[in-house]
């Protein structure tokens, strides 16, 4: 059963009966913004919302990489 959104905080992961398992990233009085998964970042009335606490960690982030130097030069010319 879905808790009200007043009892989440910031960094709490949840789940939505939409767009899966996100993080809560904002939330205050109006809205509440959440960083999905695999739907990107959605925000929602917090009046409005249902959500459920999940225990599940979040996934970790993809390694950044960066092009070598020699990669921009090749570029360029």
């Amino acid at each position: 059963m879905a808790k009200e959104t007043n009892t989440f905080a910031v960094n709490e992961r949840i789940s939505h009966h939409v767009y899966g398992l996100g993080t809560i990233s904002a939330i205050d009085h109006a809205h509440t913004t959440i960083d999905f998964d695999e739907n990107g970042r959605r925000k929602f009335v917090t009046s409005m919302v249902q959500l459920e606490h999940k225990d599940i960690p979040a996934p970790a982030p993809p390694p950044k990489t960066s092009r070598s130097k020699s990669a921009k030069v090749k570029a360029r010319a």
